[in-house]
């Protein structure tokens, strides 16, 4: 484990395995990753508590699976939990890859969470597809969690949805990547639905990435964090990415991944964030959603 900057007990939510020699990514893929292996990820982390998430580009959840029972094994300090998504190709959707016995399972090996996608040619505007989702085994039964990509604009799309709809109202939702706000989009409607969504006690969001909204630098996304965590403090969870994948690389040659800076975006967190907020983000607030 690197260096201890997080709190004990912390949560990283958001973290990609790939063994792409086992289990190859799908062939219609946006982009190829590097093998990033279970040892590897340990090794780099800042958390005692991980999510793993099922990407975009695998086909199907058995690397997934199959790392968080190698998890169990071979760090039993740890808590290791994961994210299965629910893919928009017909034939790729959970409905179609999931047998009787398989949610039991899943939630065994630690799947806590569907995760919904809303990039790369995903599920888009359709926001009934939250609640097909929510009508799987793994929330209707297991009180998963949905997780979704989506673009701010889409976030700000289904947000009446989300705050009206009664087949949703005890499901949890968190969004990724910071709801994909940008510095740009302070104050910007969009960013205000999302906000309200935020403070309604509708969504949670993981707070992740800041490279990725502001690849120039980091510290213009001081605000963006500052307003999440001011509309839902107890709706605030950090995670790494790693490995850090390209995706702006297409084609079939595995792309290197990004040379992010996860010290200093967390020195970064500490420096906005109050105590209260910062262990709120990597302790408590997770433990709510994925720990049981």
């Amino acid at each position: 484990m690197t260096e201890r900057i997080t709190p004990l007990h912390s949560w990283d939510s958001h973290v990609h395995c790939f063994n792409p020699a086992k289990h190859p990514f799908k062939p219609s893929r946006s982009y190829t990753p590097e093998a990033a292996p279970l040892n590897a990820l340990v090794e780099s982390t800042y958390a005692d508590r991980i999510m793993m998430v099922q990407a975009s580009i695998e086909d199907g959840p058995a690397g997934l699976i199959d790392n968080l029972i190698e998890a169990r094994v071979q760090y039993p300090d740890r808590l290791f939990r994961g994210t299965i998504f629910t893919d928009p190709e017909p034939d790729r959707a959970l409905e179609k890859l999931l047998g009787p016995g398989d949610f039991a399972r899943f939630h065994g090996a630690g799947v806590r969470s569907i995760r919904i996608h809303g990039s790369y040619g995903g599920h888009g505007e359709d926001a009934t597809w939250f609640r097909r989702a929510a009508q799987l085994e793994g929330v209707a039964r297991y009180g998963w969690s949905l997780s979704a990509q989506l673009s701010l604009r889409m976030w700000a799309a289904v947000a009446e949805f989300l705050l009206n709809n009664e087949e949703l109202r005890s499901v949890r939702i968190i969004a990724d990547h910071n709801g994909s706000a940008t510095p740009e989009d302070v104050s910007s409607p969009e960013f205000e639905a999302f906000l309200g969504l935020l403070a309604a006690d509708r969504i949670s969001v993981k707070i992740e990435a800041l490279h990725r909204r502001a690849p120039d630098d980091i510290r213009r996304m001081e605000t963006v964090v500052r307003e999440l965590a001011a509309s839902a403090p107890a709706g605030i969870i950090w995670g790494s990415d790693w490995p850090h994948v390209d995706s702006s690389q297409a084609g079939e040659t595995p792309s290197p991944p990004l040379p992010v800076d996860t010290a200093g975006e967390l020195q970064a967190l500490k420096s906005w964030l109050s105590e209260e907020e910062w262990n709120n983000m990597f302790v408590s607030n997770p433990a709510r959603l994925f720990y049981n």
